[in-house]
């Protein structure tokens, strides 16, 4: 049933339908907080609450700042959980790509990167295989690519003398020789 107070009547003689808006009495307030929060505990910002409310942003961003002013405990709590489901979504979209490769692949970014520039500088790295001494071959590599190879587990730099890890040398004698 329609309220004779639900519409205003121009001076041209148009009904406009008005907006209700919430009033400040202590009840109004007390749902509007309680929405409010149930709001930010959802993820919504403010002018997606105010318009689920129907009441002006204005309205919420006052109730807010009551509720920080007096210390809002669930307040507190619904930012806290509004940021723990940030941090959830965002663990969910950074492990996605890695496991769509890994299903793709079979392996891991840091495994297909290793495979990488185990191909890449394969020849370098037989040469310091062949050397007499590891470390002076991994000396005499440019800084560039030491720097590369270390950054990928392909080499290690134990007591200052650079050697190739155990897990590079056991792929390197499995790869067939490209000479």
């Amino acid at each position: 049933m329609r309220n004779k107070d639900d519409y205003r009547i121009l001076a041209n003689g148009v009904k406009l339908k008005e907006k209700k808006t919430m009033t400040t009495n202590i009840q109004e307030q007390e749902t509007r907080r309680i929405d409010i929060i149930d709001g930010i505990n959802k993820g919504f910002g403010y002018s997606k609450i105010a318009t689920k409310l129907d009441v002006p942003l204005w309205i919420v961003k006052k109730d807010l700042r009551r509720m920080r002013r007096y210390r809002d405990s669930e307040l507190k709590q619904a930012y806290s959980n509004a940021k723990e489901q940030v941090q959830v979504k965002k663990q969910l979209i950074d492990s996605l790509p890695g496991e769509r490769f890994h299903s793709m692949t079979g392996m891991t970014f840091k495994e297909k990167t290793f495979s990488n520039m185990m191909s890449f500088y394969g020849p370098e790295l037989r040469k310091i295989l062949k050397a007499e001494s590891e470390g002076d071959a991994i000396r005499d590599l440019p800084a560039s690519v030491k720097k590369t190879l270390k950054r990928n587990g392909i080499i290690t730099n134990k007591w200052k003398v650079p050697k190739i890890t155990s897990y590079a040398r056991t792929c390197l004698t499995g790869i067939p020789s490209v000479n």
